[in-house]
């Protein structure tokens, strides 16, 4: 084969992996905003790596025991959530094995004590191949606050008091 038909080859095969990898993750983030609104603590916990970390601005969780058992805890709070991935992209790792992306997510929750509110903001996340499945995982997702309180906007921009800043 001319080395000009391999470099296309080649290319082909790369873009290809691109948009394979690319529908993947995005499956994966609408996964884990379908498992957060059903509360489906299984669902959610199998969109993560073993070995993640999750951020959301009380210091990491790290590894997926302490990641669930900090998301079960955030959703004692709620009597509903309805968490929407809004929009999004990825971007493939060199080896063709991990990826980054950014998620701008909305969330609408009402608490135990019956408040309702609104979180706005992005996630910039990590993701590995499972080597024994072939999925995407996440390896690490940090939430960047936007906006949290009342739904009328009339609440805090930027992270909640007592929280970091990505």
């Amino acid at each position: 084969m001319p080395r000009d038909a391999r470099d296309a080859q080649d290319a082909n095969a790369r873009r290809f992996a691109e948009l394979e990898a690319d529908r993947s993750i995005r499956a994966l983030v609408f996964r884990y905003a379908d498992a957060v609104c059903r509360g489906d603590v299984d669902a959610w916990r199998a969109t993560w790596a073993d070995d993640a970390v999750w951020e959301i601005g009380r210091g990491p969780a790290e590894g997926i025991d302490a990641i669930v058992a900090a998301f079960e805890r955030a959703m004692g709070l709620f009597d509903s959530v309805v968490q929407i991935a809004l929009s999004g992209e990825a971007s493939l790792g060199a080896g063709g094995d991990t990826a980054t992306g950014r998620w701008y997510m909305q969330e609408h929750s009402c608490t135990r004590s019956g408040h309702r509110l609104l979180y706005l903001g992005y996630y910039d996340d990590e993701y590995v191949r499972d080597e024994a499945t072939g999925e995407w995982r996440f390896a690490r997702r940090e939430l960047a606050w936007l906006y949290q309180g009342d739904p009328d906007l009339s609440g805090t921009f930027g992270p909640p008091p007592g929280y970091a800043t990505a």
